[in-house]
């Protein structure tokens, strides 16, 4: 007969959980109050739900009582591994709305951040699943480290940057900052090249299986569907920055949509940022000196209508959309993230597995609670 267990995914969330998971407190998945309902018969899995709710702030209603400028500071607050990506998503509806063009340095500058953002957000992912190699969970936390004290000098903080403006960006970074991106990229890389990822998970193949059919049916995007053989990726068509203007910009795609799929998809996606990365360095010192944003009035109406946009975070495509009614406030501003449609997969993924494989088959799916519980 199953046996009913409700597991927190924080190993401190044990006062309202049945047991908790075994992961670091360090793993993303474990920041938050997620719960997983699961109904377990001989330590087989037999149906799981998530439990949500518990982290729900209102979000979209607090956009409705801001205006246009103070959005933008709401909407990097959700996928908090990669806040930048938050912050251009809400800019760059709002610009198509006001038929703003983004100045060309910004564009440029914008795309090397989201790349930058990206691969601190997938370092954070690989650091927090359960490997038996302690070496390489420090080596990659301490890797992650010194990108984001790095972000830090630029931006003034390690999360929440508050760099996007609605027309472009705060300010552009000095050449030297770029210059010793050049470095971590190296540094990361050879992290990346001397780890023997195949030898470390094959243990995982076939575990917590994700078809493409099921990320088809389940609007899965981001890593967690190119890992599942779906070719999904808005960079490919998005506006207002670059990718289409560099040579190492590549979809990458594993096929077998198990915890072994999904951390090399992870790697791959390091590897091809890493290399966007450098190759954006020279292009962005080159337009340090020029304007990065654009003189807006004094109070910014967006005009009557619907509107919609997509951008490709980390995790996924966030998607917004905004009602006005030509007010200093939207009328409605509602967020459909990536995070939420990853959460709700977690069904599908631990149906039918083993309970001892539970933290690695919640490590492997990158979400972020906040941006699932809005």
């Amino acid at each position: 007969m199953a046996k009913r267990s409700v597991i927190g995914l924080s190993p401190l969330d044990i006062a309202r959980s049945d047991e908790t998971s075994g992961l670091p407190i360090f793993a993303p998945a474990s920041h938050g109050m997620l719960r997983i309902d699961c109904q377990i018969a001989d330590d087989t899995i037999v149906s799981a739900t998530p439990l949500l709710g518990s982290m729900h702030r209102g979000a979209e209603k607090l956009f409705e009582s801001r205006d246009y400028r103070q959005v933008i500071g709401l909407a990097n607050r959700h996928e908090w591994l990669s806040a930048f990506s938050g912050e251009v998503g809400v800019a760059q509806l709002l610009e198509t709305a006001l038929g703003i063009e983004v100045p060309e340095a910004a564009q440029w500058l914008r795309t090397f951040l989201l790349e930058f953002n990206r691969v601190t957000s997938h370092l954070a992912f690989l650091a927090g699943f359960p490997w038996e190699n302690n070496d390489l969970t420090k080596n990659l936390r301490a890797s992650r480290e010194l990108w984001v004290n790095h972000y830090q000098l630029y931006t003034g903080s390690r999360m929440h940057p508050m760099l996007t403006r609605i027309g472009g960006l705060t300010h552009a970074p000095q050449a030297s900052w770029l210059e010793d991106v050049t470095q971590l990229c190296f540094d990361t890389a050879a992290i990346v090249l001397e780890t023997n990822w195949e030898l470390l998970l094959t243990p995982f193949t076939g575990i917590g299986v994700l078809p493409k059919s099921e990320a088809l049916d389940q609007a899965i995007s981001g890593p967690v569907a190119r890992a599942s053989g779906y070719a999904i990726d808005a960079r490919e068509n998005a506006i207002g920055v670059k990718y289409q203007e560099l040579e190492s910009f590549a979809v990458v795609l594993q096929t077998g949509g198990d915890v072994r799929s999904r951390l090399l998809q992870l790697v791959d996606e390091v590897t091809v940022s890493l290399a966007m990365i450098s190759e954006l360095i020279e292009p962005c010192i080159k337009r340090v000196d020029e304007e990065v944003n654009v003189l807006l009035p004094k109070v910014v109406r967006v005009p009557e209508g619907s509107y919609e946009h997509s951008i490709e975070t980390p995790l996924g495509i966030a998607s917004w959309f905004l009602v006005s009614r030509n007010d200093k406030l939207p009328y409605r501003l509602k967020l459909r993230p990536a995070s939420l449609h990853t959460v709700l997969a977690l069904s599908t993924v631990l149906k039918n597995s083993q309970r001892n494989d539970f933290d690695a088959i919640i490590a492997s799916m990158p979400f972020v609670s906040g941006d699932a519980d809005r």
